[in-house]
């Protein structure tokens, strides 16, 4: 027994290791290409269509579109729509009031759920519709988007990108203890810094919503969201493969920091408990490839774990060999996000790996096994992984209506 769990320690430790280089390659190949990202003659300009769906934002919308009518970006090349997904706050009220504000802001209301799709994708597949944008660029309503984001995205496409990825860092509006703000930014930027890596090595892992774009004429040919539309989450990793597998362009990442779009922290334990199993809900429906790739990193934090343990208790030979297999690990994932921090001008956040890395495996091993067979909460809803958990309203409302 103790034969196969060495094999199997051996074996998933020299993959991580393999694909933590093929990361660092890409990271290197992002770096190189950076200098792609310039200023935009005004002709050579693409319309840009902002998208944000949101439910029950009333206190973020106002700063958010504050956000957006400071674009650096030519107001008949721009507009934005948001989707009221509904909301049970004044939040119709303020898009109301900001579009009779603002002519290039179109205010969406959603007052139903349909079964088989699901809300968000639903919100944003409804705002896709509406307008008429080359390029379509998405966030949250709880960001706060530079006056840069809109321009500095936009740069990136070259004749043959589809998408281009951005970051989106921690904005930490409440106190929060600093060790604590320093490690939940590392664990996003180290998402960031995959999502990067593998877009530059040619093999588009991941994305966050809050900060991804893509052509309008790539949406409509995948299907836009059909094939993932009974999943709760997934509007933007789930997307991307998706795009990856019909092989229709280049991806590109958005490194500069004036595309990087702030975000707000869970402000408490609960927010981000259920938002990270959220996060990792969406496992199953990963392709074959990257689900076997996710189950050996499972596996290898597992016999780290508890061989650690064991070294702790008992002392084994196994223990010893998970002891050095972690230093193996966070060696090669500290050289990792120092070539990733250096690139995105956030090496600040490496004061913050040791802490982070003492409990990186049992992290791993809570949240995959909740994202697998856990609830959670989003937006006071209640879900389990492609449904909520209670009845869902399943007949169309003929209240529905756009302004």
């Amino acid at each position: 027994m103790l034969t196969v769990l060495f094999a199997i320690l051996a074996v998933t430790l020299f993959f991580y290791v393999a694909s933590i280089m093929v990361l660092k390659r890409g990271i290197r190949r992002l770096t190189l290409e950076s200098t792609r990202e310039q200023d935009m003659s005004f002709g050579e300009m693409p319309t840009v269509s902002v998208i944000v769906a949101a439910r029950n934002e009333a206190d973020n919308l106002p700063r958010l579109i504050e956000c957006l009518q400071k674009q650096d970006y030519p107001q008949d090349k721009l507009e934005i729509c948001i989707v009221d997904d509904r909301s049970e706050d004044d939040s119709w009220e303020i898009l109301i009031g900001a579009r009779e504000r603002y002519p290039n802001l179109k205010a969406v209301r959603i007052t139903d759920v349909l079964p088989h799709f699901a809300p968000k994708k639903r919100a944003l597949d409804r705002a896709i519709n509406e307008t008429s944008g080359e390029i379509l660029l998405f966030t949250d309503a709880d960001c706060t988007p530079p006056a840069t984001w809109v321009r500095a995205t936009a740069a990136c496409y070259g004749n043959n990108d589809v998408v281009v990825a951005g970051y989106s860092p921690y904005r930490f509006d409440k106190p929060t203890p600093s060790i604590i703000r320093g490690m939940l930014s590392l664990e996003l930027f180290s998402l960031a810094a995959v999502a990067a890596g593998s877009i530059g090595s040619g093999f588009p892992l991941t994305a966050i919503g809050c900060n991804l774009s893509y052509r309008r004429k790539t949406y409509f040919a995948t299907g836009g969201f059909e094939p993932i539309s009974q999943w709760i989450s997934g509007d933007d990793d789930l997307f991307v493969l998706t795009v990856a597998r019909r092989k229709l362009g280049e991806f590109a990442y958005a490194i500069s920091p004036g595309a990087f779009v702030p975000g707000a922290a869970p402000t408490n334990w609960k927010e981000f408990w259920h938002q990270r199993i959220r996060y990792a809900s969406k496992g199953r429906h990963y392709p074959l490839l990257m689900t076997a790739g996710l189950v050996a990193v499972y596996l290898m934090n597992a016999l780290i774990f508890t061989g650690s343990i064991s070294l702790l208790l008992f002392q084994t030979a196994f223990g010893y060999t998970a002891v050095v297999a972690w230093l193996v690990k966070a060696v090669t994932e500290y050289s990792f996000l120092r070539q990733s921090a250096d690139a995105f001008r956030e090496r600040r956040l490496l004061k913050y790996f040791l802490p982070a890395e003492l409990i990186h495996p049992p992290y791993i091993l809570i949240f995959a096994f909740l994202g697998l067979f856990g609830r959670f909460r989003w937006k006071d809803e209640s879900y389990y992984k492609t449904r909520k958990t209670g009845p869902a309203i399943a007949t169309p409302d003929p209240s529905t209506f756009r302004t």
